[in-house]
């Protein structure tokens, strides 16, 4: 049994990773961490979750003595400052910056550390399919459309990013010498280019679509999250597999494939 503190407890992610660790036999929620001045701090986990019991742990402001592994999804600005709680983690937030993701990089030397934008483990298993699309597929035009619900704030998602990427590594290509971010006004695709859409509205949980244009097909890939649970199940994967690796920087991949 491995212990797990969820770090922003109260969020989204948050509320479906702690549900998902008290449903798991084979983990044990050790705590639950909220910014200063929430009104859900002291609050007991299995209520604020949803769960309709008391499971008696508490939501705090630091993590506990004993936190285990650290599962966040909150914001770059607070996964940047709780890196200094020096504990093995699993960080699902998006839209880290080069200098964010660096300090990320630079605490993985320490500990182990899982950094992925999704942690759906179908998702990470279509990137190879995307890879080898591009690659077989190499004259037709690639378009990736994501679609999230109304409150997300990065744009495009990690996901559309990481997608985005594993088609450009297909054809031997960096995503920054290759992407299109939307189109307007006189815009003519260039040859090669990776045209990247995000749409935001309502609750979608999670939707990203891959489409080759040839000059007589069309290929499409589509993943739809149903739930925030295949996300947390994910999460709760990649804890598994990080309480037991050495120090470094891990992907779903090196999960998946229990590389560390």
């Amino acid at each position: 049994m491995i212990r797990v503190t969820v770090v922003g407890a109260a969020g989204r992610m948050g509320r479906e990773v702690c549900r998902a660790a008290l449903e798991d036999p084979e983990v044990e929620l050790a705590g639950g961490v909220l910014e200063p001045g929430s009104p859900a701090l002291g609050s007991d986990l299995g209520e604020l979750c949803g769960l309709g019991r008391k499971v008696g742990v508490a939501a705090s402001e630091e993590p506990p003595e004993d936190a285990g592994v650290l599962v966040e999804f909150t914001t770059p600005e607070a996964t940047v400052e709780h890196l200094s709680y020096g504990r093995p983690a699993v960080i699902g937030t998006t839209g880290l910056s080069g200098e964010q993701l660096a300090r990320v990089e630079e605490a993985a030397r320490s500990v182990p550390i899982v950094l992925a934008p999704n942690m759906s483990v179908g998702v990470n298993l279509l990137l190879e399919a995307v890879r080898r699309l591009s690659a077989e597929l190499a004259g037709y035009d690639i378009e990736i459309v994501e679609a999230h619900h109304r409150g997300k704030r990065d744009a495009p998602s990690g996901t559309a990013l990481l997608l985005g990427r594993a088609a450009a590594s297909g054809r031997g290509q960096r995503l920054e010498d290759v992407a299109v971010y939307g189109r307007e006004g006189i815009s003519p695709r260039r040859e090669g280019e990776i045209g990247i859409h995000a749409l935001r509205g309502g609750a979608v949980v999670g939707e990203h679509r891959v489409i080759l244009y040839g000059q007589g097909e069309e290929v499409e890939v589509v993943h739809r999250a149903l739930s925030r649970r295949t996300f947390a199940e994910g999460a709760l994967r990649a804890a598994r597999f990080v309480a037991a690796a050495e120090p470094g920087l891990y992907t779903m991949q090196d999960v998946l494939s229990g590389t560390g």
